[in-house]
């Protein structure tokens, strides 16, 4: 194996480590109500008067919590194959959840846009986040067997 592919999927890896940052960074600030710092003020993803089911809200931050942690599990020390197979195949199943999450965003902040009577904004973050989620499926794949890249 190159030694430029193994190079590859560590700063991949690296990256799959900062997606997880995110998804936990998302899950607090929106848990928190927002982040207000003085000079800088990050509003959460959902305004409060938008939110009609705070309930599924809570759910999803702890999803996203979950899944973050789950992203960030030492996988390259996990020695157990029957175990890495299990745990990969959660993590297959919370990755297409999350993308169905990120969806769901995207149509439901059309709707409240929609009722509201503007025009919603495009959903470049959060296809950057069904991107990213999708791919920690290959990500750790080739992190466990970095002989499929050839």
């Amino acid at each position: 194996m190159p030694s430029s592919s193994l190079r590859g999927i560590r700063y991949a890896r690296w990256a799959s480590y900062l997606f997880a940052g995110v998804i936990f960074f998302l899950a607090i600030l929106e848990l928190s109500g927002g982040l207000n710092l003085g000079f800088i003020h990050i509003p959460p993803r959902w305004k409060p008067a938008d939110v009609t089911f705070p309930l599924a809200l809570h759910i999803e931050c702890g999803f996203f919590i979950f899944y973050g942690a789950l992203i960030a599990l030492p996988w390259e020390k996990i020695r157990s194959d029957a175990l890495w197979k299990k745990l990969f195949a959660l993590l297959c199943v919370a990755s297409v959840i999350f993308a169905f999450a990120m969806i769901s965003e995207v149509m439901a902040k059309n709707y409240v846009a929609s009722a509201a009577k503007t025009k919603a904004r495009l959903p470049v973050f959060q296809a950057i986040l069904l991107f990213s989620a999708l791919g920690q499926i290959p990500i750790l794949l080739f992190v466990r067997r970095p002989e499929l890249l050839d």
